[in-house]
C-alpha cells in the first residue's frame, strides 16, 4: 500500500491507526486529495491493533452519541466501498449495577434512549442473568439492555479507512518515522522524515501515545499520557456462545464480550501504571507490555466472583497494551493554539475505535472549512492550559482517569490527585468557610459552600437565595485577564468583537468574539483603561481560547498581549445589598454599573469593572491586597446578609438573567444570532469585526436551532444540562443550562431548540419524567 515520499502536500497526517486513517479518508472524501498519511511502522499499529473493538451506541453526552451514530452508519459504507470486511456485528450490550445510587439512572435510560432513537430496556437482576448466563446475579440491583451495541475488528477498520483513502488519492508512506518539523511565522511549514522532507500547509498529529513527543518538536504542548491497560482472553468455554452480549459494569470496573468461543474480560484498574514513549523500544509497533497480574489482582477477584466460569477456564493470555488518556477524559481535536495549521486527533481515552470515524470527519472539516459540522467545543485542545501538558501532571492524572471515568456523575465530582496546583489568594479563607473545590484549568474554584457542615445542591439554593435577596460573594480570581496595549490595540479589539469598536476610555462591554462563520469563539469582557490600553476578561475555561484568538489576529507590530491573570484577584458581589456593601467599605458612593471606576476599599486599591450583568459588582484588586479586602468584605458584609457562593450559583444567576454561557448557549458552532448575542454587536458602526458578514446573513436566514428560555415546575435541585426537550415525544433540542431558583419556587432553563418548535408545547425529560415548559423572555442582554 506504500507510496514514495512526495516533496509537498497540502496536509500531512502523522499516524495510520484508526484515527489517522480516518482523517486521511475524510479529507479525501471532502475533496482534499493532496494528502500524505505517514506511519512510523505499519497501518493499524501502535494502540489500534490491540483494542477490544467494543461499540457503545448510547452515550449520555449528545455530542458523543452523535459521533457514534455517524460511525455506525459509516461502517457499512466503507466496507462496501473498499471490499474490506470489518467484522462488525450487533450483539447487544448488558449494563448492570450493584450500586443503589445508579438504579434511578438505569430506570430513566429507556426514556432517554427513546428520545435519542436508541432502544434501551430496563432489566431486573433475573433478566440480566438471562442475557448473561455466564455470570451470577448476586448483588445486582438493576441492568439495561442495549440491542444496538456491537463489536468491530480494529485492524480491519484501520485497513479499510487507509485503503479507502488511497483509493481516493491519498499517498500512504509506511515505515517512515517523523524526525522533525519546522514552522514559519507561527505556522507549520514542513515535516521531516528519515526519507526526506515534505513541505505542507497543515499537519494532523494522530499518533496516540507518541503525540506529545511530536508536538514538542514545534512547541505544541499536548496534554495526554498513556497507561497500561489489561484484559484477559480465555480459551473456549462451553457455555459461551457467539451471540453472547457485550457487558459492562462501571461500579465493578469490568467490561467484556465473547471472543473466539471464550471470554474477553477487561479491567479499569485503580492507580493505572503510566507508560511513555521512553519506556518502550524504538520499534514498538505491534508489541505488548509484560503481563502484570499483581496490578489487576483486585479486579480479578471481582471477575472471579461475578463470572464463576472463570474458575475452571484456561486463560489464553493477559494482554497488556498502552492506551492514551487526557486530563479530562475527552479526546483532543482542533487546531493547536501555539502553531497555526497544526491539528490534533489523539488522546482517545479508550474510545478510539468507536469514535474514530467521526473524529476523522470532524478533523477534516476543521481543516477544510474552519470548523466541524458538530459542536465539538468540549473536545477542542484550547480547553486546556499549557501547564496541563507538563509530563508529571499528565502522567499522574492519566493514572487516575481510568477508574475516574467509571464514577457516577455528580456536580462536584473531581479528581483526587494532582490537585491544589493553582490557588486563588483567597483559597485558605474560602476553605475555612466550607468551600467545596473543583478544578478548571487546574484552578481550585469553589463550586459551593457547606457553611453548616454539609454541602450539596441544597447549599447552592441557599447561595442563590442570598444572591437574589441579600448579597453573595464570589471569588473570581481564576478569571482570565489580558492587557492589550499599543497604538494598534484599539483596532485589534474592534476586529475581535463587534461590541467593542467605539468604547470610550473607562467604557466596559460584554463582548462576544466571533469566527468568520458567525459562531462565538470567546465570550469576553472588554474594558478600555486608557487611549492605548485595553483589558480583556473571560471565565477561566476560555483562557487559552482568548489568548490564542487574540494572538492569531494580533498585528506583527503595534499591539502587545500580556497575561495579567496572576497579578489581579477578582471578587464579585451579587444581590440587592451589593452596592450598599461597597459604598460602606469605600465610605462613598461608587458607580458600579456604568464604567471602570478606581476605588479604595479599606486599604486595597481596587478597580470596578462591571462586565457581567448577573453581578452587582465585579472588583479587581492586586493579588497581594486580596486577602485583606476579603476579610473586610466579610466583616462589613455581616450587616448586609453576606454569604459566600460558588460557581454553580454563579451559573444559575447567568441563567436567571438569560445570559448565554460559553460551552452551553455560546460556542464556535452556535451562531451569535441563534444565541441572541448579535444584539450586542454594532453591525452598522463597526464594519471590520470578524463574523460581521455571517451575522448579517444569519439574521436573514433564521435557520436551525436557537437559544430559548423556559421555566418548569421543578423544585428539587437537579442536573439539567443535556436533558432532552421534546415536542409531542419528538426530540427538538436539549437543555444547555438550568437551575432551581428558590425565591421563584421553580426551575429556570435555557436550551438550544428547533426554531419551528412550538414553545408552548415543549417538555423536558428529566430522570424519566416529562415536565411541561413555559417560555419566558430573556432580558439578560
Amino acid at each position: 500500500m506504500a507510496d514514495p515520499l512526495p516533496s509537498h502536500a497540502r496536509v500531512v497526517v502523522i499516524g495510520a491507526g484508526v484515527v489517522g486513517s480516518s482523517v486521511a479518508y475524510h479529507l479525501a472524501a471532502q475533496g482534499c486529495k493532496d494528502v500524505v498519511l505517514l506511519e512510523r511502522s505499519k497501518i493499524g499499529s501502535g494502540t489500534s491493533w490491540h483494542a477490544a473493538g467494543n461499540m457503545e451506541t448510547y452515550r449520555a453526552d449528545p455530542l458523543i452519541g452523535d459521533m457514534i451514530r455517524y460511525g455506525v452508519d459509516f461502517y457499512p459504507r466503507i466496507e462496501a466501498e473498499t471490499g474490506q470486511a470489518l467484522g462488525w456485528r450487533r450483539s447487544g450490550r448488558v449494563m448492570y449495577t450493584c450500586d443503589p445510587d445508579r438504579v434511578a439512572y438505569f430506570k430513566g435510560l429507556p426514556a432517554l434512549g427513546e428520545a435519542r432513537d436508541v432502544e434501551i430496556e430496563y432489566q431486573t437482576p433475573h433478566q440480566v442473568l438471562e442475557k448473561l448466563p455466564v455470570i451470577t446475579d448476586k448483588g445486582i440491583l438493576a441492568g439495561a439492555w442495549i440491542p444496538s451495541d456491537g463489536r468491530i475488528n480494529p485492524t480491519d477498520l484501520a485497513t479499510a479507512m487507509a485503503r479507502g483513502a488511497k483509493m481516493r488519492g491519498v499517498k500512504i508512506v509506511e515505515d517512515t518515522p517523523v524526525t522533525g518539523m519546522t514552522t514559519r511565522n507561527g505556522r507549520i511549514a514542513s515535516v521531516s522524515t528519515d526519507k526526506g522532507e515534505i513541505k505542507c500547509e497543515a499537519i494532523v498529529i494522530a499518533s496516540g501515545l507518541w503525540s506529545a513527543h511530536l508536538g514538542a518538536m514545534i512547541g505544541v504542548r499536548i496534554p495526554l499520557h498513556a497507561v497500561q491497560h489489561h484484559y484477559i482472553l480465555t480459551k473456549p468455554i462451553d457455555i459461551v456462545t457467539r451471540d453472547l452480549p457485550l457487558f459492562i459494569s462501571y461500579d465493578e470496573l469490568i467490561y467484556g464480550r465473547e471472543d473466539v468461543g471464550g471470554l474477553l474480560v477487561g479491567f479499569f484498574d485503580k492507580h493505572a501504571i503510566p507508560v511513555g514513549p521512553g519506556d518502550l523500544p524504538r520499534d514498538f509497533s505491534f508489541g505488548l507490555l509484560d503481563s502484570n497480574w499483581n496490578q489487576i489482582e483486585a479486579n480479578m477477584q471481582i471477575a472471579l466472583e461475578r463470572f464463576p466460569v472463570l474458575h475452571n477456564a484456561e486463560i489464553r493470555t493477559l494482554l497488556n497494551g498502552p492506551e492514551s488518556f487526557t486530563p479530562d477524559m475527552q479526546m483532543l481535536l482542533g487546531e493547536a493554539p501555539a502553531v497555526r495549521g497544526c491539528y490534533l486527533a489523539c488522546g482517545m481515552n479508550s474510545s478510539g475505535i468507536a469514535l474514530s470515524a467521526a473524529a476523522g470527519k470532524l478533523t477534516a472539516e476543521w481543516i477544510l472549512e474552519g470548523r466541524p459540522s458538530m459542536d465539538a467545543t468540549k473536545l477542542d485542545i484550547r480547553r486546556f492550559a499549557d501547564s496541563q501538558s507538563i509530563t508529571r501532571f499528565a502522567r499522574d492524572r492519566a493514572s487516575e482517569v481510568v477508574t475516574h471515568m467509571c464514577k457516577f456523575a455528580a456536580p462536584d465530582l473531581d479528581f483526587t490527585h494532582a490537585r491544589g496546583l493553582r490557588r486563588s489568594p483567597l483559597h485558605a479563607a474560602l476553605a475555612s468557610k466550607g468551600a467545596r473545590f473543583v478544578t478548571v484549568q487546574q484552578w481550585e474554584r469553589p463550586i459551593w459552600f457547606a457553611e453548616h457542615g454539609t454541602g450539596d445542591l441544597a447549599s447552592v439554593g441557599a447561595e442563590i437565595t442570598a444572591a437574589t435577596s441579600t448579597v453573595a460573594l464570589f471569588d473570581r480570581s481564576s478569571d482570565a485577564k489580558f492587557l492589550v496595549e499599543g497604538p494598534r490595540a484599539g483596532s485589534l479589539v474592534a476586529k475581535l468583537s463587534g461590541a467593542a469598536g467605539d468604547l470610550p476610555v473607562g467604557g466596559v462591554r460584554f463582548a462576544p468574539m466571533l469566527n468568520a462563520k458567525g459562531g462565538v469563539e470567546v465570550l469576553a469582557g472588554v474594558a478600555r483603561l486608557s487611549d492605548q490600553s485595553w483589558l480583556l476578561l473571560s471565565e477561566p475555561e476560555q483562557a487559552t481560547r482568548l489568548r490564542s484568538w487574540a494572538e492569531w489576529h494580533r498585528p506583527v507590530a503595534g499591539a502587545t498581549l500580556t497575561d495579567v491573570t496572576s497579578g489581579w484577584a477578582a471578587v464579585a458581589l451579587a444581590g440587592p445589598n451589593s452596592h450598599a456593601l461597597v459604598h460602606e467599605l469605600a465610605a462613598r458612593k461608587v458607580d458600579l454599573a456604568g464604567s471602570v471606576q478606581r476605588v479604595d476599599l479599606g486599604y486595597a486599591p481596587a478597580m470596578s469593572v462591571p462586565w457581567l450583568r448577573s453581578f452587582g459588582a465585579y472588583l479587581l484588586v492586586p493579588t497581594e491586597f486580596a486577602a485583606d479586602l476579603h476579610e473586610r468584605l466579610v466583616e462589613t458584609g455581616k450587616g448586609h446578609g453576606l454569604r459566600h457562593a460558588g460557581s454553580l450559583a454563579a451559573a444559575a444567576l447567568a441563567t436567571r438573567h438569560g445570559v448565554p454561557q460559553f460551552g452551553a448557549e455560546a460556542s464556535p458552532q452556535i451562531a451569535a444570532v441563534a444565541s441572541g448575542l448579535d444584539r450586542l454587536l454594532d453591525v452598522e458602526g463597526n464594519h471590520g469585526f470578524i463574523g460581521r458578514t455571517a451575522v448579517i446573513r444569519d439574521r436573514k436566514r433564521q435557520k436551525g436551532r436557537e437559544v430559548r428560555a423556559f421555566t418548569a415546575a421543578i423544585a428539587a435541585p437537579s442536573i439539567f444540562s443535556s436533558a432532552p426537550v421534546l415536542l409531542r415525544n419528538r426530540l427538538v433540542g436539549y437543555v444547555t443550562s438550568g437551575a432551581v431558583i428558590p425565591t421563584l419556587g421553580k426551575a429556570m432553563l435555557m436550551g438550544l431548540i428547533d426554531r419551528k418548535a412550538d414553545p408552548l408545547s415543549c417538555q423536558v425529560l428529566l430522570q424519566g419524567e416529562k415536565y411541561p415548559l413555559t417560555p419566558w423572555d430573556r432580558t439578560g442582554l
